[in-house]
């Protein structure tokens, strides 16, 4: 990846920003002005700078202690970003009217339930029209059906990087209803691997995955 004030030894080590965050980073940038974007999960804050460099005032809440806590040391110069522990299906602790979300991995995690109340919390603190960018997990990722059964559609690995962490799946109907408040921009089936945090993941492991890229709008 290219070279930022905020980057660490961590980030350096990703494979770049997500191609969704530049992506969201690009349209704000050409909005223009200041835009109160809200994201879920910082990771290894890889994707944060874009959005910072796009002139947006950035939340980042991360339900990790640790990584809450690197994500506030690594950003403690940037006036524009605040960081926040808590959990993702709970209303987030920032005031609402975000003209954005963005999660690249937080929404993959936990049950399909989790996730359907994460998303409506997200819902709640976007202001009307705003944006939802995000990836989830696809029932087309070889993982699915496989490990140990955690709920409906719902799978942890016994091994490897991410063994007994819960992981959701949806189909694309599943996405759909996932998001009926949203306004379907873009949604497709991508191999991620080049794309997911190696904080996460083995470059192994990250060969095969396979997640839904969902661009949507909320109804106003």
């Amino acid at each position: 990846m290219g070279g930022s004030e905020h980057d660490t030894p961590a980030a350096r080590a990703e494979p770049g920003p997500h191609p969704l965050a530049e992506a969201l980073a690009a349209t704000l940038a050409a909005a223009g002005g200041e835009p109160r974007v809200l994201v879920v999960g910082a990771g290894s804050g890889r994707s944060l700078p874009p959005l910072l460099a796009a002139g947006a005032r950035v939340d980042v809440l991360e339900a990790d202690l640790e990584r809450a806590a690197a994500a506030s040391r690594r950003f403690a110069n940037e006036a524009r970003l605040r960081v926040a522990r808590g959990f993702y299906d709970e209303p987030a602790p920032f005031e609402g009217g975000y003209a954005a979300a963005f999660s690249s991995h937080a929404l993959l995690h936990g049950t399909t339930s989790d996730v359907a109340r994460a998303v409506d919390a997200i819902r709640i603190r976007l202001a009307p029209g705003g944006a939802f960018v995000l990836t989830l997990g696809s029932k087309r990722d070889p993982r699915f059906g496989t490990g140990r059964a955690v709920a409906e559609d719902t799978f942890a690995p016994t091994s490897g990087s991410e063994a007994n962490v819960a992981h959701a799946f949806f189909d694309a109907g599943g996405v759909r209803e996932l998001l009926g408040a949203f306004a379907l921009e873009e949604m497709c089936e991508a191999n991620a691997g080049e794309a997911v945090g190696r904080w996460a993941h083995e470059p192994r492991e990250a060969e095969s995955i396979v997640h839904w890229w969902v661009r949507a709008r909320l109804v106003q």
